[in-house]
């Protein structure tokens, strides 16, 4: 029998018996208590559990972490609700070493930039860059703008009855525009910027007999590699002066590059929220017709606004 259930009758063992016990868990009618930092321990454990474990809980997680968590799949929702346009999809989180030395988007002449520099400095790394007068030579720097989109679309009703899967289109913020035969319908005070009305959309020329007509307009960018897969799924973007898309992230399947054919558009890369202690802050630059930005859009947030007083037409493509 232990110490505590013996009793003992002299004074010696008494102190014995006093002794043994631990201090301030007995008190003096034998009830035992608990230590009050214990007792903290113990309630701030089952606060937070009952904190984190709620749904509210879970919400304030995802504001002080910058990002959607999705619990079951173990990845970063992205959703047209904070992107206001774009499509559900969930994210793995980026290792954000590849952007911890990246503070500024780099700007290259054309004429100082080879293929080998490129392939190694910037064709998978997710190092932005703007290339300076990389399309002047292009046959759409002269013909491509609204009026010569609208002659192929219109060619043929056919066209714009076309549907598939990969004819994606977005209004981003001028919600009127429904689709693309509404963007081809506009009035001539839309068009040549008398209205005042700002509208900016952007879609995947995905109609084979428009697709033709538009690769006779420019080529594979000089510096990548001649063996990479030539252009083939070609993007427009059309706006006026004004904010263009807002900031958000792409599900494409590689990097792209983003040709400026009329008008200037000013850039926002942001990294990745579960990067922001790692990388830098937001970055900026300004691309002019003939230039070019290379970006991985799965990666850098981005948003853009168009400058200046002329509508910008921009011709996007990936590589690999």
């Amino acid at each position: 029998m232990s110490d505590l259930r013996k009793r003992k009758k002299s004074s010696e063992n008494k102190e014995e018996l006093i002794h043994s016990v631990p201090k301030g868990n007995v008190m003096g009618n034998g009830a035992t208590f608990i230590e009050l930092n214990s007792a903290v321990c113990l309630l701030t454990g089952l606060i937070l559990g009952i904190s984190f474990g709620s749904p509210w809980g879970m919400d304030v997680l995802d504001k002080l972490r910058g990002y959607r968590w999705d619990y079951r799949q173990r990845c970063i929702m992205e959703s047209p609700n904070v992107q206001e346009y774009g499509v559900d999809f969930c994210r793995l989180p980026v290792d954000c070493g590849i952007c911890k030395d990246i503070n500024t988007i780099d700007e290259v002449h054309i004429s100082d930039l080879t293929v080998q520099q490129f392939q190694e400095r910037y064709a998978h790394t997710n190092r932005p860059l703007v290339v300076r007068n990389a399309t002047t030579h292009w046959p759409a720097m002269d013909t491509l703008n609204y009026d010569w989109l609208k002659e192929q679309y219109l060619s043929d009703s056919a066209i714009l009855e076309y549907q598939h899967e990969d004819c994606w289109f977005n209004r981003y913020s001028t919600k009127e525009f429904r689709n693309l035969a509404t963007v081809f319908r506009l009035p001539r005070d839309l068009v040549e910027m008398t209205s005042g009305k700002h509208w900016y959309v952007g879609w995947a020329v995905c109609q084979e007999p428009v697709a033709r007509k538009l690769f006779e307009l420019f080529e594979r960018p000089a510096f990548i590699d001649p063996d990479s897969t030539p252009p083939s799924k070609p993007w427009i973007f059309i706006g006026t002066p004004g904010p263009g898309a807002n900031s958000h992230i792409d599900n494409v399947d590689l990097s792209s590059w983003q040709a400026q054919i009329g008008g200037v558009k000013k850039w926002f890369l942001t990294p990745p929220p579960e990067c922001w202690w790692t990388c830098g802050s937001t970055m900026e630059t300004t691309v002019y017709p003939g230039d070019i930005i290379v970006l991985n859009t799965n990666y850098w947030f981005h948003s853009t606004n168009i400058i200046g007083d002329q509508l910008s037409v921009v011709i996007t493509n990936e590589y690999d």
